[in-house]
């Protein structure tokens, strides 16, 4: 077994202490929105993890497909929770909330874990400074590992294949900084209540790489665990078509900014504001190419431009206020339900 890390002098022993058994708890933590048959897909899939001490929490959004009828299938397997909005930050609050385990492992409702993929990652906690890992993602739609080291500037320009080692974006401040791909990585439940959970402003992107950023400025270490892949089939969404072409760059934009804004203590919002220009001419470009090959009507063309506006003014209108504090209350240990 193979990870990165970087060990750091802040003391965050106590804190993790209680997680130096031999078998801590996980909580496997799945968000859903109207992916009904994936989910099931990936609910039948996490039956074949290994890892005797893992529970299931889903956490149902606002969705209309019979996503709560089908669930109802695994009740005396599984807990669920919801989500009365769209959005992926309150939603992992709530999985996180609901969550018995020391450890929450985050795979998305269109992902397949191996059969080892808890043993895998948790060997990174080991190192009790080590607050969060996580692995590489095998893109089903482009046939290759396509997340593998990540990265992002504090501006929100990522790079999902940086050259190590990772010791390079940790460290307070640091920028670029690594981070995790949301649908597989596993974060201590203690480091998560520290940093008060994920940003609920964070609809539809960037909720893995503030949460990671939020960790790493607060002292916890970030290990990448190369050998821990999950198969992700980037399903459609609100973002997305099932060609994997984006038709509303609204939550992009609008989830970027607000990153931008508040993942620095004093950001620089002159930097922001030319950030967000530059990406605007960048979709208006895509906006351009797709209308010339005849995959947007000029109506659709139109109303993709304007979301692009929309979600960067938005966005800049809701960074420029407090991030939300969540308070993770502890544990519900007495509800843990081993998965069967």
């Amino acid at each position: 077994m193979r990870f990165l890390t970087t060990p750091w002098a802040r003391g965050r022993r106590a804190a993790a202490a209680d997680q130096r058994r031999a078998s801590p708890t996980v909580t496997v933590a799945v968000c859903t929105l109207d992916r009904r048959d994936q989910l099931e897909r990936t609910l039948h899939a996490l039956r074949s993890l290994t890892y005797p001490a893992f529970e299931v929490v889903v956490v149902n959004g606002p969705s209309t497909d019979g996503t709560a009828e089908m669930l109802e299938g695994f009740d005396h397997s599984l807990r669920v929770a919801t989500c009365g909005v769209a959005a992926i930050g309150a939603s992992r609050n709530i999985a996180v909330a609901s969550a018995a385990g020391d450890l929450v492992a985050f795979i998305d409702d269109d992902a397949i874990p191996p059969p080892n993929w808890l043993e895998t990652l948790l060997p990174a906690f080991d190192d009790p400074l080590v607050g969060a890992a996580g692995g590489a993602v095998f893109d089903v739609p482009l046939g290759r590992v396509d997340w593998q080291l990540c990265t992002c500037t504090r501006l929100g320009a990522g790079n999902t294949d940086s050259p190590g080692p990772i010791s390079r974006y940790l460290g307070a401040g640091a920028d670029p900084v690594a981070y995790l791909a949301g649908c597989n990585m596993m974060i201590r439940r203690s480091a998560l209540q520290q940093v008060d959970g994920f940003n609920p402003l964070l609809t539809g992107a960037y909720d893995d790489v503030d949460i990671c950023c939020r960790l790493n400025d607060a002292g916890w270490g970030i290990a990448y665990v190369p050998a821990a892949v999950v198969r992700h089939d980037r399903a459609p969404n609100l973002t997305r078509d099932d060609q994997q072409t984006i038709r509303d760059p609204y939550r992009i934009l609008a989830s970027r900014a607000i990153f931008a804004m508040q993942s620095t203590v004093a950001p620089d919002e002159t930097a922001v504001v030319a950030m967000l220009a530059e990406s605007l001419r960048e979709w208006t470009v895509f906006a351009d190419q797709q209308l010339a090959a005849g995959h947007l009507t000029p109506d659709e063309h139109q109303r993709f431009v304007e979301q692009a506006e929309a979600g960067a003014r938005d966005g800049l209108a809701a960074g420029r206020g407090p991030r939300l504090v969540t308070v993770i209350p502890d544990p519900p240990r007495h509800l843990f339900r081993p998965y069967r």
